[in-house]
């Protein structure tokens, strides 16, 4: 049988036509060698080619065989994790929000109908091949920050002094949780600039600055935090992978002094030179053993409440921190289940969501293909950092996190929405693991 006969036939079992090249290649390596070898023991060129071809099997088992390998491979157990944390946490939003009066019975309605919107979301980017984003990256997270600037510009909403939401047809959408879509595109940013030098870094570096100046002029520094140090992590292993000609390690000592010592500088300014409430705010914030600076905040009340709660089952007078403005039941539905069902549950929860992240994060840092991996560690990132610091002001260690997302149990649209999309890019690269080829990207020389 000649070569091309037998590549025909074996890529015509293979149902994933996009790896077929990537097959053949690898196919025509394995032939070219074997032939070699036979030529090499004194068999002439045409005659060592028919052997090597022969050697190989049957075509058409071969080609079974790599269709079973390159198809996609869907991870219905994260899946399952994902529906059941969804159910459960909407059971447990429609009852916590409607002891709060200022969210009531409907709330909890409209949470449940958002949840299965967004499990319908992520399914959906499941299945969607994630490998394009990498073939126009720049252009896309170009777009996109200048997207955001426009909504910024012209549907700001302004609400209690800061313009971190925008209103567009009659729906409120929140413009510092829309930040987080950026992160899958500026792994795929960092992926095209791969062989190159310094410049990349640089590039890098602004591709940052320019996200995290959009947040800051919300004002959300929080967020501002959250992205930015979530691209400062991406930047971070792709530095680690190689990908750079660079001196990694100065590079990645430079990145890490100014990621500690500019916040450290900002605070440490407002601190010695702000305004009294911003001092206090500082104290407030670190200063967790002084109860004095605890008496009349939610910070205070959280911690009064985390005192009566049980192991299992209602703490005493759980209702009282619900039914008035101490403590707000969209931001401390952990808390509420603490204080309804007891610490254990609340615990079950956190580890749940933890092993769920950890999964996330182990399949993506596995991935052969580059560009899923730094896709989809961005998405991890930002859905861990914001889920701890939504832990820690659940359990009462520090009111920094109040507001933010906590996975699965946060509560409003966009968070749902948002939280999503990124988990299905996820279960995309975890899909698509198999069947997607890595990107050629051209490598340019570096002046020494």
């Amino acid at each position: 049988m000649e070569r091309r006969d037998y590549l025909e036939l074996m890529t015509g079992q293979i149902r994933c036509k996009k790896m077929c090249p990537v097959i053949v290649r690898e196919v025509e390596d394995h032939i070219e060698d074997q032939k070699q070898a036979f030529m090499a023991e004194g068999m002439k060129e045409e005659e060592a080619e028919k052997a090597a071809v022969e050697e190989m099997g049957d075509p058409v088992e071969v080609g079974v065989e790599m269709d079973q390998i390159h198809r996609p491979k869907m991870p219905w157990k994260a899946i399952f994790v994902i529906a059941l944390m969804q159910i459960l946490s909407g059971m447990f939003a429609a009852f916590f929000l409607k002891q709060n009066e200022s969210y009531g019975y409907i709330a909890g309605i409209r949470q449940i109908f958002r949840l299965a919107m967004a499990f319908s979301v992520m399914i959906l980017v499941c299945y969607m091949d994630y490998s394009w984003i990498g073939k126009h990256a720049r252009l896309l997270a170009g777009s996109y920050l200048l997207f955001m600037v426009l909504m910024r510009h012209f549907f700001a909403l302004q609400i209690n002094g800061a313009v971190r939401w925008i209103g567009v047809g009659g729906f409120i959408v929140s413009l510092s949780l829309m930040s987080w879509l950026f992160l899958p595109l500026y792994g795929a940013v960092l992926y095209r600039y791969r062989g190159e030098g310094y410049g990349a870094v640089l590039k890098a570096i602004v591709w940052m600055l320019l996200i995290a100046g959009i947040l800051i002029t919300c004002p959300d520094l929080v967020m501002a935090g959250t992205v930015g140090l979530s691209c400062v992590f991406m930047l971070m292993l792709a530095l680690e992978k190689g990908w750079y000609q660079v001196a990694v390690t100065k590079v990645m000592t430079g990145i890490g002094i100014s990621v500690v010592g500019v916040p450290v500088g900002i605070l440490a300014y407002f601190f010695f030179f702000g305004a009294e409430y911003q001092k206090s705010r500082i104290l407030a914030m670190f200063a967790v053993n002084k109860s004095q600076m605890m008496e009349g905040t939610t910070l205070g009340a959280v911690r009064e409440l985390l005192s009566k709660c049980m192991a299992v089952g209602r703490a005493t007078g759980v209702e009282d921190f619900w039914t008035g403005d101490r403590i707000s039941s969209a931001d401390y539905i952990m808390l509420g289940i603490a204080g309804y069902c007891g610490i254990l549950v609340m615990v079950l929860c956190i580890a749940i969501i933890a092993g769920l992240l950890c999964w996330f994060l182990r399949s993506a840092l596995k991935q052969k293909n580059q560009l899923g991996m730094m896709m989809g560690f961005g998405c991890v990132m930002v859905l861990a950092i914001q889920f701890l610091l939504s832990l820690l002001a659940n359990i009462g260690v520090s009111g920094f996190g109040q507001g933010a997302w906590c996975l699965f149990f946060g509560y409003g649209r966009s968070g749902q929405m948002v939280s999503a999309v990124l988990m299905g890019i996820l279960l995309s690269i975890y899909r698509h693991q198999n069947v997607t080829p890595e990107l050629v990207v051209e490598k340019r020389a570096v002046a020494s």
